[in-house]
């Protein structure tokens, strides 16, 4: 019922939008959250997104991630929609909900509302876990310097269904330059766990996407 209800959104959103873009894109890993979903191993995923000129937007994406082993889901499918607003040049404030799905593992599907505020150089997201699922925030810091951008972030997430391996902090350090029409980033991320330093973990992930608007 879900896909059904995006489809139509997505749809309508078509015949309306004033902005429309997809974007492909090919990564050595797939981190959520500090949390490798792909145990080091390349993943491909695609976005689409449409947006309104008073606001409003809608996109939706899927990747062949999460395949930690046999038993875990082996593609995510998610959905968002939202308004978004720039109060002034510097602050901008959006408002979404987000769906996020796996087709053949269900009991693992969550829902979150998130809200983002933009001032300067900084960003600031919170994410509201909607049937028990724990809330989420991250800090982040975007320079700007010629043709690539540098950014370092900070989140921090509180245990799933008594999952001490979810519980945790994360750091990311990266870079992204723009390359005929390539995008490129090189990211590293420091995951640490508040319950056991075994679950710590960190890594080196490459993507190049490329985005096209229709």
């Amino acid at each position: 019922m879900k896909i059904f209800h995006l489809l139509i959104l997505l749809i309508f959103s078509n015949l309306l939008t004033s902005e429309s873009e997809i974007e492909f894109s090919l990564n050595s890993d797939s981190i959520w959250r500090g949390i490798t979903q792909n145990n080091g191993k390349p993943t491909v995923g695609a976005n689409i997104y449409f947006s309104l000129d008073n606001g409003f937007f809608s996109g939706a994406w899927i990747e062949n991630c999460c395949s930690g082993n046999s038993s875990y889901p082996n593609r995510e499918i998610g959905y968002e929609f939202g308004y978004e607003k720039n109060l002034n040049k510097e602050i901008y404030l959006s408002v979404n909900y987000v769906g996020t799905n796996y087709p053949n593992s269900k009991i693992d599907n969550y829902d979150e509302i998130k809200t983002n505020i933009s001032f300067f150089n900084f960003e600031i997201s919170y994410f509201i876990g909607l049937d028990s699922f724990p809330d989420y925030y991250e800090i982040s810091y975007n320079y700007d310097f010629q043709d690539i951008s540098l950014y370092l972030s900070y989140g921090d997430f509180d245990s799933y269904k008594n999952d001490n391996f979810s519980n945790g902090s994360n750091y990311a350090l990266g870079i992204n330059t723009l390359q005929k029409g390539f995008s490129i980033s090189l990211d590293y991320y420091f995951y640490n766990a508040k319950a056991s330093r075994d679950l710590d973990d960190d890594g080196i992930v490459f993507s190049i996407s490329k985005k096209t608007s229709f």
